[in-house]
């Protein structure tokens, strides 16, 4: 997986919302920042918290060295690029330590010891994630349980969400690459010794 080119890298204007909700975009080369990390798994079931129904969801997927190695870059330029104008985004000065207080990482470790790279998705409307299969055919819809994939995961890193005094990574699951694996019948070779007889 390729390294994270932070030189390339620039954080735009704060952005409101009509809803309030503030965000501010990260680009690369003044475009979007992709990142495909290669194959990984889903921990749960992506869902929204209480709200079954929500078409707007949390994924989770397991921890690779290489995303930690590119995420650890990510959130140290944020930082810094954050404690270059912290009036900008908060309406304060801030130290770099009351700036770290406040930074969410994309990456969280359990109380269980699980380290996973929690992004967003849509699974309904315009925006809703692209699935393809092995062939990069396109699927005409999403795994039904995705933690019985392998998913390689195209992600977009639209920015920073800001929320009060906290603040974090903004990363959307926008395309994915499905494995789905099969799960045989335990008893299938059993009935078969059976018929024979």
């Amino acid at each position: 997986m390729p390294t994270l080119e932070t030189s390339r890298l620039s954080i735009g204007e704060l952005v409101v919302s009509q809803k309030g909700a503030k965000q501010v975009p990260i680009l690369f080369c003044d475009q979007p920042l992709t990142w495909r990390p290669g194959p990984l798994s889903v921990l749960w079931q992506p869902k929204a918290f209480n709200d079954p129904d929500a078409s707007r969801v949390a994924v989770c997927f397991t921890s690779t060295p290489e995303v930690e190695t590119y995420l650890s870059a990510l959130d140290g330029w944020v930082l810094n690029a954050v404690a270059a104008a912290p009036r900008k985004y908060f309406g304060q000065d801030l130290t770099m330590d009351q700036i770290r207080e406040r930074y969410t990482p994309a990456l969280k470790t359990t109380s269980k010891g699980y380290t996973h790279l929690r992004a967003k998705m849509n699974t309904t409307g315009k925006m809703a994630v692209r699935c393809w299969d092995m062939l990069t055919r396109a699927k005409t819809s999403h795994p039904e349980d995705w933690t019985n994939c392998e998913i390689q995961p195209c992600f977009q890193i639209k920015g920073l969400w800001i929320m009060n005094r906290d603040f974090g990574l903004l990363i959307e699951l926008t395309d994915a690459l499905i494995g789905e694996n099969s799960t045989a019948c335990p008893f299938s070779s059993f009935f078969f010794v059976l018929t024979k007889r």
